[in-house]
């Protein structure tokens, strides 16, 4: 309970430094985008900490506590000298007064149902826990990877470390923090949904579009968005035996040899994932999108011209850091933003100087994590077509895709036809346009491509509307999300990242998985105020049918989220509890009370030797660094080598360690890799059995329970970086 009020204290902290900067960089939005004040300010001092620690500061409390006083400190000046409004505005209020009060129910009940599934093991937590800690133990930016000693985290880990910050301003443990950090990327999740919604709803209203609610919209996409599963999981849901035998992981693998992944399978699975932290942060540069759509590039006679500019840039950029697929889709958002805003008449005289701030905005975006791009060496070799042989059938793209996201594309379908109806002779259009479409597909499907043939046509319809100077400019900058959403499945479908899968039978895997994601996202905003502006799209029976039908679908599909909660949790049998090694306790509680040790008297650059084994094991390989953020040799190899890096043989260097009886050999190693400390536990005898020269050649510091552990002089002449060729292997 100690825990959860710190950490929600420490939200509510952000949030409150977060409102007047918020009003500044959003006040052209109507409402000033005040629901988005929390996770603003949290990647405003994400940012300071980090290009602080970057530029030379050293990492540690005092700098987080430092740049935590200077934000603070900025809220309280520009609080100061905030101008005063012409007229209240009610809609902000309530905007503001609704997301507070979601915020805290979401991040309440996220805690509560979190408890119950809290060990922070398997699936990729332990991957999320280590680069957390490797961020709060490192000296400086980038930070150390503490699964291959002498080497730097070569991953997009800006998300974790913003996580990590949590933990160390509220003095959390860290797996506790874990958990209450997945609660908090989750509630803002929720109100930066809301917030967004409501935002574009009321634009739309204030223009004259038949909206109703705006803040209904806003919880229509909390919904769409982080509430809902597929209709592939809430139709499993609805026919199953039981719901303690439920497969709530089936619905996320609906493409064969691919990842289908939605927001709530996300959280349901407890990740805190690059794909899931940068969801509000995502939003929130749709916000500043938004504003751009609305009402163009800001003014810089005044200083919050300049301010917006700033933080537009910092949104966008450091979404690259935090998960790179994010940052193409929304700067691609951004240019098309603006050249449709640039089409509108308000922009006759502005149209220069809006090219030349998009520009602006997206290269001081790289300059502001220029540190991170430096640094960071991507896997990936470039953009390729995908394979014909990697194609669906058209008649398996459909079925899929309508599995997928069926709900979503059916908010998209009534205004798409409006759009077609408001053609010229739109009878003429349907019959001429269907009947080039079949004679279209029918050419494509014999390369497999008519799937794409019919988001190019979707996509083509989008484009249209938002590029429609007689429609108001909230409705085009709609259509542009729409556009956007349709691009990426379009994107998904015919081209390819060659990442490390590239050539194999799972080389669609993070193409399809990545881009899905930002559709499901995009298509959340456009259905939800879709939905409220349902009076603008169709008349009144056609409208009701498509509202029936739209209830329909999302009612199956809230069946997920039911289901997929109690199987995950396990009938809620296990918690409700915070601490992520409660699994290890239970089996090696030394090897605990030995993390808390090592946690307590090493430094954060010391090398831990552990036991190596295979990736996800549930054993508890590499728990030892997973846990303290001290490097260890080896940890999850498999992981490694998807980082480019270069193993050599350090998996048969520790088990030669840990097993040989020659001083000397074990001597060579450990200088080699500069072991600083040597933890022997259960897993370790299980593994290697009783040690020899290791132990002769340490002097014990830790004995409880069964796991030891051993400190040894570490050689001042071993290098920084470890050599990897293999040295002579002596004795058993």
């Amino acid at each position: 309970m100690t825990q959860t009020l710190r950490f929600l204290l420490a939200l509510e902290a952000l949030g409150l430094a977060g409102l007047p900067l918020a009003s500044r960089a959003l006040g052209r939005l109507p409402g000033a985008g005040l629901g988005l004040a929390r996770i603003l300010a949290w990647l405003l001092l994400g940012w300071l900490v980090w290009i602080a620690g970057s530029l030379g500061l050293p990492n540690g409390p005092g700098l987080a506590i430092g740049a935590a006083a200077v934000l603070a400190g900025v809220a309280a000046a520009v609080h100061r000298r905030r101008e005063r409004a012409n007229a209240p505005d009610p809609f902000r209020r309530r905007l503001w007064i609704w997301s507070e009060i979601l915020f805290v129910v979401a991040f309440l009940g996220a805690v509560v149902v979190g408890s119950y599934s809290a060990d922070v093991w398997l699936t990729e937590k332990p991957m999320d826990m280590m680069l957390a800690n490797a961020t709060l133990t490192s000296d400086s930016f980038p930070p150390h990877d503490p699964w291959l000693s002498g080497a730097d985290v070569n991953y997009y880990y800006l998300g974790q470390h913003m996580v990590a910050l949590l933990i160390r301003l509220t003095g959390v443990e860290p797996t506790q923090g874990y958990n209450l950090a997945l609660a908090a990327v989750f509630a803002v999740i929720v109100t930066s949904a809301f917030t967004v919604a409501a935002t574009i709803a009321e634009a739309a209203r204030r223009q004259g579009l038949a909206v109703r609610r705006p803040l209904g919209a806003g919880a229509v996409c909390v919904l769409l968005l982080a509430l809902m599963g597929n209709l592939r999981g809430g139709w499993a849901a609805l026919h199953a035996d039981g719901l303690a035998t439920f497969d709530w992981f089936g619905p996320s693998r609906v493409i064969p040899n691919t990842i289908n992944e939605f927001p709530f399978f996300s959280w349901t699975v407890g990740d805190l994932h690059a794909h899931l932290i940068a969801i509000p942060l995502t939003l929130l540069a749709l916000a500043f999108v938004v504003q751009a759509g609305l009402g163009g590039p800001p003014s810089f006679v005044r200083a919050c011209g300049w301010w917006e500019t700033f933080c537009t840039a910092l949104a966008i950029g450091w979404l690259y850091a935090v998960n790179s697929w994010s940052w193409p889709v929304m700067a691609g958002l951004l240019v098309l933003t603006v050249a449709v805003w640039i089409t509108s008449p308000d922009a006759v005289k502005r149209r220069k100087r809006a090219v030349a701030w998009a520009i602006g905005v997206l290269v001081l975006g790289v300059v502001l994590v220029l540190p991170f791009i430096a640094s960071f060496d991507p896997n990936a070799g470039g953009i390729g077509v995908t394979r014909e042989a990697q194609r669906e059938p058209l008649a398996a793209f459909v079925k899929h895709h309508l599995v997928i996201e069926g709900a979503l594309l059916w908010l998209l379908l009534a205004p798409l036809l409006t759009r077609l109806c408001g053609l010229r002779h739109p009878l003429r259009w349907l019959v001429w346009g269907a009947g080039s479409l079949v004679v279209v597909l029918s050419l494509l499907a014999t390369a497999r491509l008519a799937g794409a043939g019919i988001l190019a046509v979707l996509l083509a319809v989008a484009l249209a509307s938002a590029l429609t100077r007689r429609l108001r400019i909230a409705e085009r900058v709609l259509w542009v999300i729409a556009a956007a959403a349709l691009a990426c499945l379009l994107g998904a479908e015919v081209g390819i990242v060659k990442d490390e899968f590239f050539g194999g039978p799972y080389e669609r895997m993070n193409t399809v998985f990545k881009l899905g994601y930002q559709a499901w996202i995009l298509l959340a905003v456009f259905g939800a105020v879709a939905l409220s502006a349902a009076r603008a799209w169709l008349p009144l029976v056609p409208r009701l049918a498509w509202l029936v039908g739209a209830a329909g679908l999302i009612g199956v599909s809230l069946a997920y989220p039911i289901a997929g909660t109690y199987a995950r949790k396990a009938g809620f049998s296990d918690g409700p509890r915070l601490d992520g090694r409660h699994w290890l306790a239970s089996t090696a509680p030394g090897d605990v009370e030995a993390i808390d040790w090592i946690r307590a008297h090493t430094p954060g650059d010391a090398v831990i030797l552990e036991a190596v084994g295979d990736d996800y094991s549930p054993f508890g390989n590499a728990r030892v660094s997973t846990y303290t953020g001290r490097p260890t040799v080896l940890g999850w190899q498999g992981h490694e080598l998807q980082w480019s890096h270069d193993l050599g043989t350090r998996r048969t260097d520790v088990e030669t360690l840990y097993k040989t009886p020659d001083a000397l050999v074990a001597r060579t190693l450990m200088d080699r890799y500069r072991v600083a400390f040597a933890v022997v536990g259960p897993l370790e005898r299980t593994t290697y059995g009783t040690p020899g020269a290791l132990a002769r050649a340490g002097r014990k510091v830790f004995d409880r329970d069964g796991t030891a552990i051993y400190a040894f002089a570490v050689s001042t002449a071993a290098p920084a970086r470890p050599v990897e060729p293999r040295p002579p292997v002596l004795g058993g």
